[in-house]
């Protein structure tokens, strides 16, 4: 009886085989390129220390007239940590921020922060101080929740948490305003900062 050849190491491999390999392969490798995973978490907890600091300062009665100007100001200080903890990830992940995920994250959140700044010239001489920070709350929410089809799971929670908070502070008291803030730029930042770190590194 004629003894069964091993299979050497240049023969070709089963096609069954290869055809699962490639297609795992091939699924893996879509899901990375639609998902945008730089989300700094040490940027988002700095982000939000800087939001808690800005609801501190607007509660202090020489600068509670000043909300508008703290905020803005806390906004492009996030804005900027926020990106520089973001390109500083992506680099040391080797990735670009450049790609096609990455322009299309951005490119979701634009809108959002547009519709809030444009809604804010028009009512702030109109609507309650309370409108305002339910409008910023809610739009930057939208941002985020739409964001989070192409990033992890906890940005699209994150948004639906902001927005939330927003439709709470459109039918809160005025007195609320600087504690919605602090809770949701602040609170939410925090908390999503920490889970990234734990789940996704700095």
């Amino acid at each position: 009886m004629k003894a069964e050849s091993k299979p050497r190491a240049n023969d070709p491999t089963p096609i069954g085989v290869s055809a699962v390999d490639n297609i795992r392969y091939i699924r893996s490798t879509i899901e990375a390129a639609n998902t945008f995973t730089t989300i700094p978490g040490r940027g988002c907890i700095l982000m939000g220390a800087i939001a808690l600091l800005a609801a501190t300062a607007e509660l202090v009665p020489a600068f509670a007239s000043y909300w508008l100007p703290i905020w803005l100001i806390a906004a492009v200080a996030s804005s900027t940590i926020g990106l520089y903890f973001m390109s500083a990830k992506a680099k040391q992940e080797g990735l670009n921020l450049g790609r096609a995920i990455s322009v299309r994250f951005f490119l979701t959140l634009a809108p959002a922060f547009i519709a809030g700044g444009i809604l804010t010239v028009a009512l702030i001489d109109v609507v309650p101080r309370i409108a305002i920070a339910g409008i910023w709350l809610l739009t930057y929410g939208i941002g985020i929740a739409a964001c989070g089809v192409f990033s992890i799971t906890l940005v699209l929670i994150a948004g639906f948490a902001f927005m939330g908070l927003g439709a709470v502070a459109l039918f809160a008291p005025n007195a609320w305003a600087a504690a919605l803030l602090a809770l949701g730029f602040g609170g939410i930042h925090l908390a999503l900062g920490a889970l990234v770190m734990r789940d996704y590194g700095g």
